[in-house]
């Protein structure tokens, strides 16, 4: 009896507290934030896996009182996975007067929409778009997600400090940026890490869309014994990567494959079957990574018990991102008071609110986060393998354990 009368007690004054809490935000004037997502399209998928994360990421930081008491309102518009849409939705933001936006899985998405807040001095996060030159569009564009030429470091180091491979090919798609980009980083970082001006002999090619690749794969097969190639890099988009491994597979090829972010999708599973087992995947995110913060796995719960799955990739991303622009407003209050974020105009706490991102340390991300003044993002790398038909949590690769000192770290070398 006591026990249940304890346990009233304290669901009452909880309740009570809540209502304090939610009470003082709601009275306090919001932080009104954008983002731009592709509801249609080809990125649709993308897009609806991004506003789930946001939807639920909103709902709990404000279920604990927004920023410092503010409330956070997150207006969301459909970029229809189109760089057009995505610069017409950047200026329906602007008029929205939003503190700042996020948004974007491309190039050309984030430099069309990153364009138009650069123009308007306002804060625009790329929420997983990987291309280094997104973080020059403007000082006001940050990338969230980790660039190329620090995925190709990162995976460089790892396959020869950790795995000890000697000899690479990797296999480049000359149709797509992300492809071409991030081969050619990592032909240098692996040259580099190597101390082999030969470490990657041969580079097969192929154009973003192909599905024959038998050709490329008969070529290789002399260049294996030729070159003593140990390893096959995969820099793919999702449809490639399990049609090049099954196609090697059934040529009579049997060395392991490694997978960059673009690959860590359920069609590599669904599509290569057997031919993927074992393969290794460089990317952002996974539900076991033991960097999570009480809050992020306090998302991911939440997450799970509205939809009835973990977020994925982009999913987190998308919180990261959110957190990321949260906690730098805090910054910002806890710095100049709130007395003066209450007077100050809108230019002055977006010019505020950029000088913070680049000084702020998050806490509540899927991994500690900074920026460097040029607006990337130093995360780590997270490794998955393929095991039974899933992926799964392996390694996890610290910023700074993939940036030796003395390393070129140049993101236009």
């Amino acid at each position: 009896m006591r026990k249940s009368r304890f346990l009233l007690c304290f669901l009452a004054v909880s309740f009570i507290l809540s209502l304090n809490v939610q009470t003082f935000a709601a009275n306090a004037e919001t932080v009104k934030f954008g983002a731009i997502v592709s509801m249609i399209g080809g990125d649709a998928p993308l897009g609806e896996e991004e506003k789930r994360a946001f939807d639920v990421g909103v709902e709990l930081l404000n279920s604990k009182g927004g920023i410092k008491g503010h409330l956070v309102e997150l207006l969301i518009v459909d970029g229809q996975s189109k760089p057009e849409a995505f610069a017409v939705r950047a200026n329906r933001l602007l008029e929205e007067n939003v503190l700042a936006a996020i948004g974007g899985e491309d190039i050309s998405f984030v430099a069309a929409a990153g364009q138009v807040f650069e123009e308007g001095k306002t804060v625009f996060i790329d929420l997983a778009g990987t291309t280094p030159a997104i973080a020059l569009v403007g000082d006001f564009v940050f990338m969230n997600p980790m660039p190329d030429n620090d995925q190709a470091r990162a995976i460089a180091k790892y396959a020869v400090d950790t795995l000890g491979y000697k000899k690479f090919t990797i296999f480049k798609d000359v149709g797509s940026t992300y492809g071409t980009v991030l081969t050619d980083y990592l032909t240098y970082y692996l040259k580099e890490f190597t101390g082999d001006k030969n470490a990657v002999p041969y580079i097969p090619s192929y154009n973003l869309g192909d599905t024959d690749f038998s050709s490329q794969i008969t070529r290789l097969k002399p260049e294996i014994s030729k070159n003593n190639i140990e390893v096959i890099i995969l820099p793919t988009w999702p449809d490639e990567a399990p049609l090049i491994a099954k196609q090697c597979r059934d040529l009579g090829i049997k060395l392991p494959f490694i997978g960059t972010d673009g690959a860590d999708t359920e069609v590599l599973t669904q599509v290569g079957g057997n031919a993927v087992e074992g393969m290794l995947l460089a990317t952002h995110f996974d539900i076991e990574m033991e960097t999570l913060s009480p809050l992020f796995k306090e998302f991911a719960e939440l997450h799970k018990e509205r939809f009835g799955e973990y977020p994925g990739a982009f999913g987190a991303l998308a919180f990261d991102a959110l957190v990321t622009a949260s906690e730098s407003v805090g910054y910002v209050i806890n710095e100049k008071g709130d007395d003066w974020w209450k007077a100050a105009s809108l230019a002055d706490k977006r010019l505020a609110l950029r000088n913070a991102m680049v000084r702020v340390e998050t806490t509540g991300t899927s991994q500690t986060l900074s920026f460097s003044e040029e607006g990337y993002a130093k995360r780590g790398l997270v490794w998955r393998v393929v095991k039974d038909g899933n992926r799964v949590f392996t390694d996890f690769l610290p910023y700074s354990d993939y940036t030796p000192e003395g390393i070129n770290t140049d993101p236009l070398k």
